[in-house]
């Protein structure tokens, strides 16, 4: 079985290389944050949280504003007391999945499962919460996801910044994500976990898409991706990112007033009419592409 950290890791979120491509500089996914009294300027650059570090390793501009920076900012800050702190989340209290879920669908869910591992019994999970299961299928359904994610691009940065004593600054807790997560609505889940395994081919097609338009740096198309949802999942995408947005619009001007911040967060959290560029941008900030190479 996974590691329950990587698994967390994986979800909150998304080779190529960039250093031969040619890209629109508003395309990028680093942005020059000054202006509004500001005495540096700070940096936003949008993560993937399924991508290894060494992409971010090819970008020299994006390396040297890192340097640059006083402090590193994350969604939350990545240590060893992740699993700890949300592995409560991921277990059903007086529920279990074959409860949860008719013979026929326990069954259907452990079908796709054996298709990947033969000999697997849903039974082991049986106390996870389908949110939970819902993120091992995405994981068995893209498996080269999972090459050398415990050095993603997020943690590297973070990584960086304890080794070179720059301050380090999370934007949430793990147990907020972790509720966010994984309290939803046992029904709501299990609806969501059914979907998964019967639309295997539309969910990889989307992961691929979303990998494809990162490492292209499109931020059209990212944008494009990220309005395309689902009636039943509004409230959480809402959640998910327009209010984490709005949260996080009213902690930066503080933490960027006096020092220069290098914020790495989810692409998602950038691109849109309620994203973090736009956000900014509306309390005073001048927000400028910068190329990465």
């Amino acid at each position: 079985m996974m590691k329950i950290k990587l698994l967390l890791i994986a979800f909150l979120g998304f080779s190529v290389t960039l250093c031969a491509q040619t890209k629109k500089t508003s395309n990028s996914l680093l942005w020059e944050i000054s202006g509004n009294g500001l005495k540096k300027p700070s940096y936003l650059f949008g993560t993937h949280h399924l991508i290894a570090s060494k992409f971010a390793d090819t970008m020299k501009v994006l390396q040297e504003k890192l340097k640059s920076a006083d402090a590193v900012v994350g969604e939350i800050v990545m240590d060893s007391t992740i699993q700890k702190k949300m592995a409560p989340f991921l277990i059903m209290k007086n529920n279990t999945l074959d409860s949860l879920l008719t013979q026929a669908e326990f069954k259907e869910v452990e079908d796709y499962f054996k298709t990947k591992q033969p000999g697997f019994e849903l039974k082991e999970l049986n106390n996870f919460k389908p949110a939970m299961v819902s993120l091992m299928i995405m994981l068995f359904d893209n498996p080269d996801m999972l090459k050398d994610v415990g050095e993603g691009i997020d943690n590297s940065f973070q990584a960086y910044a304890k080794k070179n004593a720059k301050s380090l600054y999370g934007l949430e807790t793990a147990e907020y994500q972790g509720a966010l997560l994984f309290d939803g609505d046992l029904q709501k889940q299990k609806k969501a976990l059914l979907k998964s395994v019967r639309e295997i081919d539309k969910s990889k097609q989307k992961m691929q898409e979303l990998k494809t338009y990162y490492l292209t740096q499109n931020i059209d198309k990212l944008t494009d991706l990220f309005k395309i949802q689902d009636e039943e999942n509004k409230e959480f995408i809402t959640e998910l990112l327009k209010n984490r947005n709005n949260r996080w619009l009213d902690q930066l001007p503080a933490l960027m007033q006096n020092q220069s911040l290098f914020i790495a967060v989810g692409a998602g959290h950038l691109v849109g009419a309620e994203g973090l560029i736009k956000g900014l941008q509306l309390k005073g900030y001048i927000l400028k592409p910068v190329a990465t190479n």
